[in-house]
């Protein structure tokens, strides 16, 4: 739509409010924010093509209606999937441009799924930072250094890390390349090797921090701590006398292709059902998480049965 309107501020939560309706009569998904609006859906057919078409002219009819009008120049189209015959929707009488990528909610969102393209843009986001702090702060004690490399440095590489977690090595070398440039600007630590470094200020390695908050997450939905579809995300074994593991193991789904694979729902299923009873029975997030580190360090677990490339 016209104009831009911020979400954190009254009028984006009156906006929000006065496009409330914007859904009624939509089929397909719809995602609504104060400024920007996202309609979706699977399209393997020419009905399904005519059904989302026929959402974004309910949405025209919706902006006539409430005296607003769709930028159609600001509007764009991504196409996922390798046999997405690539259609072209219309918007006010005029062909939307295909995009090779969209950025929602700060994440880069590529038309082959890759996470290349958003790997390098928080990795640089992260060097400008961490460049910042080397410029500015002149007494580097480890504490002061810990404190604003975690508030200020680590948050922008796991923001909503869950959606698009790495999975080939080169893309998980260069964010764990963001955490060995910190320690070597910590007094005294430059003759010593990465793993070292983290030991001697207790750090865990990026890819190591990744695969427990995959783990935190699993705990959280199955605890009914995060309210989503339970039984659709993870839907529980059921059938089999579990003689060995727990009783919140779960099926996964079938998948071809790495892309699918790697989805958050998918690739914890093998790491979450090989977790130990007292493990996934804590009884809070708290205890969780302690026993979670016992059992991590136990094993070394750096990542999904990857070894944590080099360490120098």
């Amino acid at each position: 739509m016209t104009g831009q309107v911020p979400q954190e501020s009254v009028l984006g939560l009156l906006f929000v409010i006065f496009i409330n309706d914007l859904d009624d009569g939509v089929g397909n998904w719809i995602s609504k924010c104060a400024d920007d609006t996202k309609i979706g859906g699977v399209v393997d057919n020419e009905v399904d093509f005519q059904s989302l078409q026929r959402d974004l002219g309910h949405s025209e009819e919706w902006a006539e209606r409430w005296q607003m009008e769709f930028n159609a120049d600001m509007c764009e189209v991504l196409h996922l999937g390798r046999t997405n015959q690539n259609r072209m929707y219309m918007v006010n009488g005029s062909e939307l441009r295909n995009a090779v990528e969209q950025r929602d909610l700060g994440i880069t969102v590529h038309s082959s799924l890759k996470v290349e393209s958003h790997v390098d843009r928080v990795v640089k986001n992260a060097f400008g930072v961490l460049a910042f702090i080397n410029q500015s702060i002149e007494y580097r004690s480890w504490d002061v250094m810990l404190k604003l490399y975690k508030a200020l440095v680590r948050p922008i590489l796991e923001y909503g890390v869950q959606f698009w977690l790495p999975n080939y090595r080169k893309d998980v070398n260069i964010i764990e390349r963001v955490q060995r440039r910190f320690t070597r600007m910590l007094p005294g630590f430059q003759h010593l090797s990465y793993r070292e470094r983290l030991n001697k200020i207790g750090l865990y390695s990026l890819e190591h921090r990744r695969l427990k908050g995959d783990l935190i997450e699993v705990f959280k939905v199955m605890r009914g701590i995060d309210r989503v579809d339970v039984d659709k995300l993870f839907p529980l074994r059921v059938g089999k006398i579990q003689t060995r593991g727990h009783d919140l193991r779960t099926k996964g789904q079938k998948f071809r292709g790495n892309m699918r694979g790697n989805l958050f729902t998918q690739r914890v299923v093998t790491v979450w059902n090989e977790l130990p009873v007292e493990v996934v029975e804590a009884g809070s997030m708290v205890s969780f998480k302690n026993k979670l580190d016992r059992y991590m360090d136990g094993r070394g677990m750096e990542g999904y049965g990857l070894s944590a490339g080099r360490w120098d």
